[in-house]
């Protein structure tokens, strides 16, 4: 069973095998930063912005302009060595595209740098499963939404939240409106395409309240794309507000006249999403390290969000490490991704970066509800604030 949400999006296939590598900026000087996007095969390697650098490079670490500083000792010139950065490894909910921005972001940029990491940028996938990467510590952090981190910590895997990114899943279903439904009431008998392991706790959870039950209706894997939708394999199909919904549209279906769309927020329900994750090891061995992931990845998602012009620098960077993208679609990710991160208690507070146990424990009541909990989970355990609640306010305030 996958312990976070699957999502789907095109021109993907011929990144199998691509390795990307940055250059970016640490603190008063260039240091090193890798983007590594692990899937096996031949290897390509890109230059990004961040300063200029040697396409022959061999892994040494860069200097700026070449700056002297005086020492104490008659004003002697020497050269400031960089300091050593940790590497760790970082996977993210899905294949490589705009929902990922602000870590991407916050390589290039050099946020993760200035707090002491090496960053590698692992993508997920429908194969990836981030709770068994973290337990074998073939990585060390992950996003995935809180239905994840419960069903993870029932396995015996020990992970627990520790930084938020999305407030709200984003995640909905579309119908054609060929199919006569209307709303989650209307699913009883119906064939619903689902990300299994997570991804459809929310969609299921809404269809329990409507009054259908879970087993009332045919569940059906979902794929990497929207594929099924298309060729009528499903009545409906799951979707995100940043990704396979434009993807529908852009193909030339119309809202309303063609498809409907129905989200568990239509009855009440609302789940947050994508969440920063560790082992609980991690956190108690190394809290310097999770402290500097945190701080990097909302910092990173704050400069992305923070205006237009960096919105369009955050799409491209997931474009540098995976050309194949469509521009255009990761702009509307970005855009949809910093909508989500900012809604609910994140708008009351004017930042972002908080885990509300209210919100956590609506999502532990769906994942229960849809029998994927054995019993109630302990909310308070599955996430910790101490992280966030770290982060200079600069890096979390909401300007936009």
């Amino acid at each position: 069973m996958r312990e976070d949400r699957h999502r789907g999006i095109t021109g993907m296939s011929s990144m199998e095998g691509e390795r990307v590598r940055t250059y970016t900026p640490k603190a008063r000087r260039f240091a090193r930063a890798l983007v590594a996007v692990g899937i096996a095969g031949s290897m390509m390697l890109v230059a990004a912005c961040g300063g200029s650098s040697d396409s022959s490079d061999s892994g040494a670490m860069e200097d700026d302009s070449g700056a002297m500083e005086e020492t104490s000792e008659g004003g002697a010139a020497a050269e400031e060595a960089p300091a050593e950065l940790t590497k760790v490894k970082y996977v993210q909910p899905w294949v490589i595209q705009g929902e990922s921005a602000g870590q991407f972001a916050a390589v290039v940029q050099g946020f993760f740098a200035e707090e002491g990491l090496d960053v590698e940028i692992i993508p997920g996938g429908p194969d990836v499963r981030a709770g068994a990467l973290l337990a074998s510590g073939s990585a060390d952090f992950a996003v995935m939404n809180p239905s994840g981190v419960f069903t993870n910590r029932q396995e015996g895997i020990p992970i627990v939240g520790v930084g938020g990114i999305n407030q709200a899943d984003g995640l909905l279903i579309m119908c054609k409106t060929s199919t006569g439904i209307t709303g989650f009431k209307d699913l009883a008998g119906k064939k619903i395409g689902v990300w299994v392991g997570g991804g459809e706790s929310g969609i299921q959870a809404a269809t329990v309240k409507a009054g259908v039950a879970v087993d009332a209706v045919e569940w059906l894997p979902q794929k990497f794309s929207m594929e099924e939708f298309f060729n009528d394999a499903f009545d409906c199909a799951s979707a995100t507000e940043w990704n396979e919904k434009h993807v529908v549209y852009k193909e030339g279906y119309e809202a309303g006249k063609d498809v409907v769309e129905l989200r568990p927020s239509d009855d009440g329900l609302f789940l947050p999403g994508d969440s920063i994750v560790a082992l609980e090891s991690t956190v108690a061995e190394r809290p310097e390290i999770v402290q500097g992931l945190v701080t990097g990845t909302l910092r990173g998602w704050q400069w992305v969000c923070s205006s237009e012009e960096n919105r369009k620098a955050g799409a491209q960077y997931t474009v540098d490490a995976a050309p194949d993208l469509d521009l255009d679609l990761q702009i509307i990710q970005v855009n949809e991704m910093c909508n989500l991160m900012s809604l609910g208690p994140a708008a009351e507070a004017g930042q972002i970066g908080d885990m509300v146990q209210s919100s956590w424990q609506q999502s532990a009541d769906a994942t229960l509800a849809i029998g994927l909990l054995e019993g109630p989970p302990d909310v308070p355990a599955a996430f910790t604030d101490q992280f966030v609640a770290n982060v200079p306010a600069d890096y979390r305030k909401i300007t936009w």
